[in-house]
């Protein structure tokens, strides 16, 4: 899995296939979602979701570590 840096340090971009929306903030509430998301949504330290074409940004709360962020990720979908 790739992140890609935006201009806020905050946020990332995954590179990856999905069947939302252009432009959608993505949360518990406004659908079903693959696994991948699930796990995103409810991660402790993501703020939030959007979606682009192929891609989507996350961002994180302020006080989160990037690092610890892209291992729970990796841990996920090695397991999946």
């Amino acid at each position: 899995m790739e992140f890609i840096d935006t201009p806020n340090p905050n946020s990332k971009k995954i590179v990856i296939n999905h069947d939302y929306e252009l432009a959608e903030y993505l949360d518990i509430e406004n659908g079903k979602h693959s696994s991948f998301v699930n796990y995103l949504l409810n991660h402790k330290d993501i703020k939030n979701i959007f979606s682009g074409p192929d891609f989507l940004t996350i961002t994180k709360l302020e006080k989160a570590n990037w690092d610890k962020i892209i291992k729970d990720l990796a841990d996920y979908t090695d397991n999946i």
